[in-house]
């Protein structure tokens, strides 16, 4: 049985993992569009007081060389592939254009009006502002603050790798639009998630919200870390725990139970599994619920730490199930430590990666001693296991493997030859 790490320790060796690993970061979907170079940069670009503007039909690329240090404006038909670093004030993506950034992103405001934006590098922006368009997170998001100003109803925000982020906000001004958001991955924010009316959020991943002060300026006591608004719709089948206020006016589904740190408030509609399992709440803080709890049925326990027997501080609910629970319910949201082995073992190649359909791993087996391949997910299940690797190479396939995040280990009986980061497109 493995030890598990205190969370805060985990968090800061996970990002040391990741950021030890060597990636070939070139995925299928957008290497191609990286390939017609309409222009390239290789050197340092620094003009002062004129930003660099990629128009229609342009393909714009940044060499592993290239560092770009003035304004970007990509319009509508340009593509921006980046490979190198972009150090600019800001970057301005419109509607119908699309950046790929396979480098590093070091910029103070991403203005994301549109388009398709991919990250298979790290981005470091105090903030970015979304419209309209798609983002796909597949490695590391260091963002202050992500702000979505909703205004259609086909965008998302996918995240399959790591965002740190300190606020999470989003706002519509039309009740028409929706939005999508989905973790796979890792999300930390160290003070608040809030969800627009018109938002639904999947977590199949890990997310983690701190007990931040996100407004200094008011009262500790008000200020909510975590805020599900009227209308919205929270999904939660994966690792979840807010360590300051939790505040419900929508609809909220889990199938485990989630740590609240502060305290918990729902005004909105609670549900969770509907047999064969629990989700709910462990609130250490005040519980309050003026809303609906478990009316299809389902299983949802919640456990006040300040009630000896369980129960809430306060209860006007609405309307309660007869599968509502106090306490009773164990089936907690917690992470599962399985990356002790996977430090310092970078003495390997595997491309592609991400992986399509197949890729490659070769590592150092000079007396060629036989070997086994395990692929773990994010959870510490085992995916996928191929015993009897023979040599100094083997060909991983797709099949067995969903999209996503995985680790993979390849040992012997007496010690690890290779570990590192997977990912499947």
């Amino acid at each position: 049985m493995k030890t598990r790490l205190p969370k805060h320790l985990f968090y800061i060796k996970y990002q040391l993992i990741i950021y030890i690993i060597i990636l070939a970061l070139f995925p299928n979907n957008s290497h191609g569009q990286c390939t017609s170079c309409t222009s390239t940069l290789s050197g340092t670009s620094i003009i002062t007081g004129h930003d660099k503007t990629i128009g229609d039909g342009e393909v714009f690329c940044i060499n592993t060389s290239g560092d770009l240090r003035r304004g970007l404006h990509i319009k509508e038909g340009g593509i921006v592939c980046n490979n190198g670093t972009i150090s600019a004030d800001f970057i301005e993506i419109f509607e119908g254009a699309i950046l790929i950034n396979n480098g590093t992103i070091d910029t103070e405001n991403i203005m994301f009006r549109g388009g398709e934006f991919t990250n298979n590098g790290i981005i470091n922006a105090e903030s970015i502002w979304m419209e309209k368009g798609n983002f796909d997170n597949y490695n590391i998001a260091n963002l202050d603050v992500i702000t979505i100003q909703i205004m259609d109803t086909e965008s998302y925000l996918n995240n399959e790798g790591i965002i740190n982020c300190e606020t999470t906000q989003s706002h519509t001004t039309d009740t028409n639009y929706s939005y999508n958001i989905y973790n796979s991955g890792e999300f930390h924010l160290s003070a608040k998630l809030a969800n627009s009316s018109v938002v639904t959020f999947e977590n199949s991943g890990n997310i983690s919200i701190g007990d931040a002060i996100y407004n200094t300026s008011i009262d500790p006591s008000l200020n909510i870390n975590f805020q599900n608004n009227s209308k919205a719709i929270f999904i939660n089948t994966g690792q979840m725990e807010v360590l300051g206020h939790f505040t419900n006016y929508g609809n909220f589904y889990t199938d485990c139970m989630i740590p609240i740190g502060g305290d918990f408030r729902s005004h909105g509609n609670l549900t969770g599994p509907l047999q064969n399992s629990c989700g709910g709440f462990k609130v250490m803080g005040h519980s309050q619920v003026t809303g609906l709890i478990a009316t299809d049925n389902s299983y949802i326990d919640i456990c006040d730490a300040g009630n000896p027997i369980g129960g809430l501080d306060q209860n006007y609910t609405v309307a309660m199930g007869t599968n509502t629970t106090f306490c009773s319910c164990t089936n907690e949201c917690l992470e599962t430590e399985v990356f002790e082995d996977f430090v310092g073992t970078n003495n390997y190649s595997l491309y592609p990666n991400p992986l399509s359909e197949s890729s490659v791993l070769k590592f150092y087996n000079p007396v060629e001693s036989f070997h086994t391949l395990v692929i773990y997910d994010l959870y510490g299940r085992v995916a996928k296991t191929q015993e009897g690797v023979f040599g100094d190479q083997i060909t991983i396939n797709k099949e067995g493997l969903n999209r996503g995040i995985y680790f993979f280990k390849i040992a012997s009986t007496y010690n690890i030859k290779a570990a590192g980061k997977l990912m499947v497109n």
